[in-house]
């Protein structure tokens, strides 16, 4: 099992569709609303690397979906006492 963290940015007007097609997805565990460039950062989990970077491609092919920011992917014990304040700054913007 992984966790992954990454933003995403969308189309203008589309924040609450997509939203809410976001916490449809059963790997997606968390969602929170940005202000700035990115609209979302997300947490997901998956089984396994692959399986995790099939539901980001599944999500990038979305067309409200403009891009993804960076990706931290970890083991699920890695994060499992971290909130969600350090996971957000555990991502480089650069």
């Amino acid at each position: 099992m992984v966790i992954g963290l990454t933003m995403i940015k969308v189309r203008s007007g589309f924040e609450r569709s997509v939203y809410a097609d976001l916490q449809k997805r059963p790997e997606v565990r968390d969602i929170y609303r940005l202000f700035g460039e990115y609209n979302f950062f997300l947490v997901m989990q998956a089984e396994g690397r692959g399986n995790f970077n099939r539901i980001l491609k599944d999500i990038r092919d979305e067309e409200q979906v403009i891009k993804t920011g960076p990706i931290l992917l970890t083991a699920e014990g890695d994060m499992a006492d971290m909130s969600p304040e350090k996971a957000v700054s555990a991502i480089s913007i650069g």
